[in-house]
């Protein structure tokens, strides 16, 4: 387990994740609140296999990470309703550091 510092924002917005996190065998967990204000742990999978390097640095990483959600429900305004898609691909961008 490395501590890391992130910066994590999909692609083509303009909202960041910021923070300490920790990469755990090629994954990068980040704390999260959700809507309800439950606590949980966000998951991003193989970040380090999927970021490279930083030139002139040891220790910073970049790179694209696209998720797969199954099974999401989206509110469609028109039939006032919840519809559920099967698949949903999210890409971010993910920075990060690793400190101490």
């Amino acid at each position: 387990m490395q501590k890391v510092v992130y910066s994590i924002s999909k692609v083509n917005r303009d909202e960041k994740l910021k923070g300490v996190g920790y990469i755990v065998e090629n994954d990068l967990l980040i704390p999260a609140i959700s809507s309800k204000c439950n606590a949980y742990i966000r998951v991003f999978d193989d970040v380090t296999k999927k970021c490279t390097p930083i030139s002139d640095t040891n220790n910073e990483f970049k790179g694209y990470v696209s998720m797969c959600y199954t099974n999401v429900n989206v509110y469609n305004k028109e039939k006032e309703r919840y519809d559920t898609l099967e698949n949903v691909e999210t890409t971010y961008y993910i920075w990060f550091k690793y400190i101490d």
